[in-house]
């Protein structure tokens, strides 16, 4: 069953809050998005497909940049409605659609991103031959996910986090990371589904597919990220994110 937790009205309403109330102090405005923006190509004069959109932000900064057209799609049409409101703009398409169905994209991309979204697909293997197929010849892609080893652990009841604390310094517990497959945890009152892959199986449906990994990226906290944020210097011991940039190639 496809997850739409972002048009659950309950869950829309505290996420939408917490990205207000947080802006500029949370972990995708300070780790992920600056570092996800670097890892994208020049888009100027090139087509952008955005996979699981969301707002639409990433969208609107591929236009302001340059790109010639971008097609976002998401499967929260709550969320395609706050990306039309605000971040619509000459250029842009948003679609209501699943990243399961984009095979019946009709059109070819320079460039494919996505930001924090694959990790809710349980078939990767067919999400990377899709995007290689809509990709054009030397097409790009980038995305984002959460660390592997940040969701690995499979959560019991009794379970509220998968690191301890000891004199002010934070140990990742790290259980399952060779079980890959579903991962479910509470946030904001519903329970979210995430399915988990260690890095081989990540790396190889990836290249199976015909793209060729450019780039690794596990980013390190800036220093303004700490002062902002004191915690987030435990990334360097927790890692948040995974990103990653392939580019597609002739087999």
């Amino acid at each position: 069953m496809r997850q739409n937790i972002y048009d659950n009205e309950s869950f829309a309403m505290q996420y939408d809050k917490m990205r207000k109330e947080q802006k500029g102090y949370n972990a995708n405005d300070l780790i992920e998005i600056p570092n996800f923006r670097n890892l994208i190509p020049n888009v100027k004069g090139k087509r952008v497909l955005d996979l699981g959109c969301g707002y639409g932000e990433n969208s609107r900064y591929c236009i302001e940049n340059g790109a010639l057209y971008v097609l976002g799609i998401d499967i929260s049409k709550h969320m395609l409605d706050i990306a039309n409101k605000e971040n619509l703009v000459n250029g842009i398409e948003y679609v209501n659609m699943a990243m399961e169905d984009i095979s019946q994209i009709d059109k070819k991309f320079d460039i494919v991103i996505s930001s924090l979204a694959f990790h809710y697909i349980k078939d990767f293997k067919k999400l990377m031959k899709d995007i290689y197929n809509l990709l054009d010849e030397n097409g790009t892609l980038v995305f984002s996910i959460d660390h592997p080893l940040r969701i690995a652990s499979i959560f019991e009841p009794w379970m509220e986090k998968n690191y301890i604390e000891l004199n002010g310094k934070w140990f990742l517990l790290v259980s399952d990371y060779s079980r890959n497959g579903l991962r479910e945890k509470k946030w904001n009152g519903e329970i979210v589904k995430k399915y988990h892959r260690n890095f081989s199986e990540l790396i190889n449906n990836i290249t199976d597919s015909g793209l060729k990994i450019d780039k690794l990226l596990e980013p390190l906290p800036t220093e303004e990220m700490i002062q902002k944020v004191p915690k987030y210097i435990h990334q360097i011991d927790r890692p948040f994110f995974l990103f990653v940039r392939a580019v597609k190639w002739k087999r």
